[in-house]
């Protein structure tokens, strides 16, 4: 697949030129910026987009408009390595010094994976956004479709992919394959949680 993909499934963005690509750690201040479509507690720091975005890039999807002749990131899927079908709690978070640690090695604390797991056959989606005045009308719902053809014509080494999610939006996650597993373990954010998996 190429480094830049139209992006036609949304009659939503009809006539803004939208385009998917893979993101980079320059996208981090956008990536910031739309992540704040989420409740405070729930949201991304910038620092752990730099993580993500250097050790996982090609995990990583934006979604972008043309606006006054430049890019505009107005949603994004953010993807990590596990070694299960399951998101931890360990693995929403970032390793301590992480730029000193050799990024080809899984950081284990207490025998729970901290971060990212370069060698884990799950990807783990730990971000699927739209920017507010972009949603309800089938543009996040096109976005994760696509990000699932990108990871199979990509031929990432995967064996699938998992998102914790909230009750009111199973039924949407189910509506792009993915599969209900029930109450999640992770209580990231203080939250109630389900796992939401699908099978590649």
């Amino acid at each position: 697949m190429p480094s830049v993909v139209p992006f036609t499934q949304s009659p939503a963005l009809s006539g803004k030129d939208p385009l998917l690509r893979p993101l980079t750690p320059a996208d981090v201040k956008s990536c910031t910026v739309v992540e704040r479509a989420f409740p405070e507690h729930e949201q991304c720091s910038e620092e752990k987009f730099i993580y993500r975005l250097n050790q996982t890039p090609e995990l990583c999807l934006g979604l972008f408009i043309w606006e006054e002749g430049k890019e505009q990131l107005i949603g994004h899927i953010i993807g990590m390595r596990v070694p299960t079908k399951e998101i931890t709690e360990g693995s929403m978070h970032m390793p301590e010094n992480w730029r000193e640690r050799p990024s080809d090695q899984a950081y284990i604390v207490d025998g729970q994976l901290i971060g990212n797991d370069p060698h884990g056959k799950t990807i783990a989606i730990h971000s699927v956004v739209i920017s507010p005045q972009y949603q309800g009308n089938g543009v996040g719902k096109a976005l994760v479709k696509a990000y699932i053809e990108f990871i199979k014509e990509t031929q990432v080494d995967t064996d699938g992919i998992v998102l914790i999610a909230h009750d009111y939006l199973i039924k949407f996650y189910e509506g792009a394959g993915f599969v209900n597993h029930g109450l999640s373990a992770c209580r990231f954010a203080g939250e109630t949680w389900y796992d939401l998996v699908l099978d590649l």
